[in-house]
């Protein structure tokens, strides 16, 4: 429902009067044993949905799996990830599908067969993971950071969606030396704080 994320919908066909009426027409098992946060979009008649480790599209209609792709991460990943092994969803814009991952990555995929077609890594420190869905704004792709538990400093990139490439970055805390430095006690900026 737009840029908001109200996750609201107006529609007035489905009411109090005939909900009782809507039963389940298909059911597709991600086959995923940890936590699952995200929230499917539907796109020209196709789901997308993730996990921490798959990206999966299923024809809205009847429930068929498109495609599904698959992550790996080391056997003790969860150790160093601070919001649990989760994902909370893609971004679409112009025929492909984005989503971050428990490693700090960006990838990108093609809507139509899932086949990866570039992946940024948005840092390689230990700790550092992208679990929140991107955003997509005036052409950019915005992701955040997660870890502040584990000592991250807070930022905000901007990718070109088609290539991948950094546009820039935004940090949420100000180093010493920067505008508001001084608000931070000692280094705090630099090691934690602000992760979005």
């Amino acid at each position: 429902m737009g840029n908001e994320n109200q996750r609201f919908s107006p529609m007035r066909s489905i009411n109090d009067k005939n909900v009782n009426r809507l039963v389940p027409v298909w059911s597709h098992n991600l086959n995923n044993p940890r936590g699952s946060e995200s929230q499917p979009i539907i796109y020209d008649g196709v789901m997308y949905v993730t996990t921490y480790s798959t990206t999966v599209a299923i024809d809205a209609i009847s429930g068929k799996q498109l495609w599904k792709t698959e992550l790996s991460f080391p056997a003790d990943i969860a150790k160093t990830v601070c919001c649990g092994l989760v994902n909370r969803g893609v971004a679409i814009l112009g025929g492909k599908v984005f989503r971050g991952t428990v490693g700090a990555h960006i990838v990108a995929y093609d809507a139509k067969s899932g086949k990866e077609i570039w992946k940024y890594q948005a840092s390689d420190r230990v700790g550092k993971a992208i679990t929140s869905a991107p955003l997509i704004a005036n052409g950019v792709l915005i992701t955040g950071i997660a870890g502040g538990e584990f000592g991250t400093r807070g930022f905000l990139d901007g990718l070109d969606p088609e290539t991948g490439k950094r546009l820039w970055r935004r940090y949420t805390a100000a180093a010493k030396n920067e505008k508001g430095g001084d608000t931070w006690l000692n280094d705090s900026a630099e090691t934690s704080g602000g992760t979005t």
